[in-house]
């Protein structure tokens, strides 16, 4: 079966009368011409006319400069002709006066503004620097203190070149000091900086502690607390080494950085570590109580004339005794810049011990002696004072003062301790300028405060020193005078010299020696 489709035609219109118009048949030659002149045949943009477009009129642009660099290179018709600028009128004149004024005004004005403003940023900045510098100059008196390569700053060494070889340094020994923005002094406290012994069995509840440092006015106690850190590590270091020796009933149970471990007998076990110390520290006091306990108790070394509690009350009697006796020292060498202070160990919980050392300036001519040492020592709460380069009192009976005793030693109470140790440093300076004086071959007498010299028609000019142990000015102050040697007169000139340093004192001396030769 074959299916023909059938033409359907489309009706044009409809007449009045019914007749139907169908629409003129279109042949294939006429539907090909009206499909192709459907057919756009505009020419078509090139999307990239416009930037060749521009490309061109670069091109062309770049050439003209070209030309007119060739032009002006080769010189050929380019000339530069002297022009003059025209005659301007008054108010133009003052216009450009008026202009040129209020620019050099605000000018000044912000120079001068500049001025105020690094004027008082250098006030600030001396202020600063001299405020610091005068605190680094207090602690240098009694410190060690070493400045550092550059822009380092400075630091303070606590090393004690006295210990043994066998005594290994401390990593803590040097202190770096620095300041604030308010210039005030401060010093940095290394790690591990602030520690002392600790005694206990295992699993005793630990204590928190909590260290404070007040700045400035707690740097010598903060340099004291550290350089007895030092001497307890030191301490911790030996036992650690002794520790490893064998010894019947104690072994090395355990062992890590700054704790040790022992076990003693079969059940008691015991620690010794370094550990962060507070001041005071209550619980040194309770371990002392043990150990007095265990030494009367067990071992059976009980104490002559005190027992258990008396010997610990009194230990703690002395420790209150001892501190002000340290006050009284640090007042000391504050006021005497040559005077340093050293404490040491004394072993005994009843016994403390501190040496004044005087470090004398080396001799151009001689290599002398370099210091004098006086030695403070407590015993409960009784002070005994031996000191070195003092007149022997026995040979002024005798009239004799060029008499010296290697080493006076005397007791006296806290009341007198200043003026004493005062007078024996001030006999100490005497000595060394007595020496000096003969050196350079001059006649002179000392006693125990003056040196006299022997002047032409028997008058005596005498350098004499004054102790006052509460002058702010300085401990130590010096005198000049005169006196007229006639028979049945007595005249005192005296003349007042400061509170002079030794290097002063010893150019004072030289200057006394060039009047009397």
């Amino acid at each position: 079966i074959s299916l023909d489709k059938l033409p359907i035609k489309r009706l044009d219109a409809i007449d009045d009368s019914g007749i139907e118009r169908f629409p003129h048949e279109i042949g294939p030659d006429e539907k090909r011409l009206s499909l192709i002149r459907r057919i756009d045949f505009t020419p078509l943009v090139w999307p990239w006319q416009s930037l060749v477009e521009n490309l061109q009129l670069a091109h062309q642009e770049l050439s003209v400069i070209v030309d007119l660099i060739n032009t002006v290179e080769a010189n050929d018709a380019v000339t530069v002709a002297c022009m003059t600028r025209p005659k301007q009128l008054p108010n133009e004149v003052l216009s450009d006066l008026a202009v040129s004024a209020a620019t050099k005004l605000q000018c000044f004005r912000h120079l001068g503004r500049y001025f105020k403003q690094s004027a008082k940023a250098l006030e600030q900045q001396v202020a600063r620097e001299a405020r610091f510098y005068g605190a680094l100059i207090r602690l240098q008196q009694n410190w060690k203190v070493k400045r550092q390569r550059g822009s380092e700053g400075f630091t303070i060494d606590l090393f004690d070149n006295s210990l043994l070889d066998t005594v290994r340094p401390s990593s803590v020994s040097t202190v770096r000091v620095d300041h604030n923005s308010a210039g005030m002094l401060t010093v940095i406290l290394p790690s591990n900086s602030c520690r002392s012994i600790h005694f206990g069995f295992l699993g005793e509840a630990k204590k928190e502690v909590v260290s404070d440092d007040e700045g400035i006015k707690e740097a010598h106690s903060v340099l004291r607390e550290i350089h007895q850190a030092i001497f307890d590590e030191q301490v911790f270091d030996l036992v650690k080494r002794e520790a490893f020796y064998p010894s019947p009933g104690v072994n090395v149970t355990g062992i890590r950085e700054n704790f040790i471990q022992l076990g003693i007998g079969q059940e008691a076990s015991v620690f010794l570590s370094l550990e962060s110390s507070e001041q005071p520290n209550p619980v040194s006091c309770e371990i002392y109580l043990q150990q007095i306990l265990h030494e009367n108790v067990f071992v059976g070394e009980k104490d002559k004339g005190s027992g258990l509690v008396g010997h610990f009350c009194m230990t703690l009697a002395h420790r209150i005794f001892s501190n002000k006796v340290l006050a009284e020292l640090e007042k000391l060498v504050s006021g005497v810049p040559y005077l340093h202070l050293l404490s040491h160990p004394t072993w005994h919980s009843r016994t403390s011990s501190w040496s004044l050392s005087v470090k004398v300036p080396e001799s151009i001519i001689h290599a002398g002696r370099s210091q004098f040492l006086t030695k403070v020592v407590v015993n409960d709460e009784c002070i005994s004072v031996s000191g070195e380069g003092a007149p022997n009192v026995v040979g002024f009976f005798r009239g004799v003062s060029m008499d010296v005793s290697p080493m006076n030693c005397y007791d006296c109470d806290l009341a007198d301790l200043p003026a004493i140790l005062l007078q024996q440093v001030a006999s100490q300076v005497i000595r060394w300028l007595h020496e000096e004086a003969l050196v350079v071959g001059m006649k002179a007498t000392r006693d125990f405060i003056s040196l006299s010299f022997e002047l032409d028609q028997g008058d005596t000019l005498g350098l004499v020193a004054h102790v006052d142990p509460v002058d702010a000015r300085g401990c130590i102050s010096w005198w000049l005078v005169m006196e007229d040697g006639e028979e049945g007169k007595l005249n005192m000139n005296r003349r007042f010299l400061g509170h002079l340093s030794l290097e002063a004192l010893y150019s004072t001396l030289m200057d006394l020696v060039s009047l009397c030769s």
